[in-house]
């Protein structure tokens, strides 16, 4: 099997809607990245470096008793939890672990992407590294010619080869046979056969094990023979583009780097798409349809205004939330909407991603990429 990935849209509003009365809430996350932690003692490693780090955050400062005591509790658990049975590691490419013994919180997510080994206590589970998804997530890619299929499922990083199956398919015309004309009907008819059984054959993956994107590696004449026969469900998940394959000799590690590099494009694609949009919505005074800069960000998610929020991966940005109605703010000591005291947050971006998936946006974290630096490194484009 490839990367797995347990995050789906319900969980990530589950997460947003999860809070504490206090700030107990224990967020892990563990690089699982094959390259560096493929054995089980690198992964005991970085468990222990990240448990001993937790360990000290939660034992220094000045922190209430009872506060300190749930952490001991959530962190306890954890170590039970990941120096236990280690199938929690299988197929994933990450790990993300959330706990909070007051409110019974204990949710382990694998992820298809690599995320940056840390930790957070907060008073709600921290799901940016959730958000910062690779390009497409679970992605399926078929090859196909006149007689036979292959299957592969994955991640963009990582594929591995689910079905292979071959069909019947009449050979070269001999003489003595039928003639040229019966013959040639015949192995078309059995070609449309063939191609029906590979787009059944997508149809009952995607109802039981979803993907998000399909890539078809085939011939040209091929192709458009291949996606009338697709499903309306599966089609809609068809990536444009046909790979640039040998079907028949093609590696799981040619074929993995060539959906790897489709994908990446087609993503750097849509986030130039989107900042092209954004500097246009943005170079027009005074129309409310861009917020620029984290003071307006928090404005218009405060309005519940925005359809698109996009933002450095990796913004750290101080600001104030009031755990009551979850005002956000820049600074200040007193919520203006119910007057109870603001908390200081040393990133303000992870509570405008949470309210941002609270109202159905979009959420982009952009890698790599500086053309949100001018603009304080997080923006929105608004629904109104």
């Amino acid at each position: 099997m490839g990367a797995v990935n347990d995050v789906s849209e319900e969980i990530l509003r589950a997460l947003v809607q999860t809070r504490a009365p206090t700030q107990s809430v224990l967020s892990l996350c563990l690089d699982l990245d094959p390259a560096q932690f493929a054995t089980a003692p690198a992964r005991a490693t970085e468990i222990d470096s990240l448990l001993d780090a937790a360990h000290r955050d939660i034992e220094s400062g000045e922190r209430p008793h009872d506060e300190r005591q749930e952490l001991r509790a959530a962190l306890a658990r954890a170590r039970e939890i990941l120096d236990g049975n280690r199938a929690w590691a299988h197929g994933a490419r990450a790990v993300a672990l959330f706990l909070c013994e007051p409110i019974g919180l204990q949710r382990l997510l694998r992820l298809a992407h690599p995320v940056r080994a840390g930790f957070v206590i907060s008073d709600a589970p921290f799901i940016a590294p959730l958000t910062e998804s690779a390009p497409a997530g679970r992605v399926c890619v078929a090859l196909v010619d006149e007689r036979f299929a292959r299957i592969l499922r994955g991640s963009a990083q990582q594929l591995s080869e689910a079905v292979s199956f071959g069909d019947p398919v009449h050979g070269r015309h001999k003489q003595g046979g039928w003639s040229q004309a019966r013959y040639q009907r015949s192995q078309f008819e059995d070609v449309e056969a063939h191609l029906r059984h590979v787009a059944r054959t997508l149809h009952d993956l995607l109802k039981m094990t979803p993907y998000d994107r399909l890539l078809v590696a085939c011939t040209a004449p091929l192709w458009p023979r291949v996606v009338d026969k697709l499903h309306a469900d599966v089609r809609a998940l068809l990536h444009p583009q046909r790979p640039s394959l040998d079907v028949g000799d093609a590696s799981v590690e040619e074929a993995t780097r060539a959906a790897g590099a489709a994908l990446a494009e087609e993503q750097r694609a849509r986030e130039d798409a989107l900042l092209a949009e954004l500097r246009e919505r943005h170079a027009r005074d005074g129309d409310g349809r861009a917020a620029v800069g984290l003071s307006a960000v928090l404005e218009a998610l405060l309005e519940r205004r925005v359809g698109t929020l996009l933002y450095e991966a990796g913004l750290q940005a101080r600001g104030v939330a009031c755990p009551r109605c979850g005002w956000l703010g820049t600074a200040g000591e007193r919520c203006p909407v119910d007057g109870g005291d603001l908390r200081m947050r040393d990133s303000v971006v992870e509570d405008a991603v949470q309210a941002a998936v609270a109202q159905s946006a979009d959420v982009l974290a952009l890698h790599d990429r500086n053309e949100l630096g001018l603009l304080g490194g997080i923006a929105a484009m608004l629904r109104f």
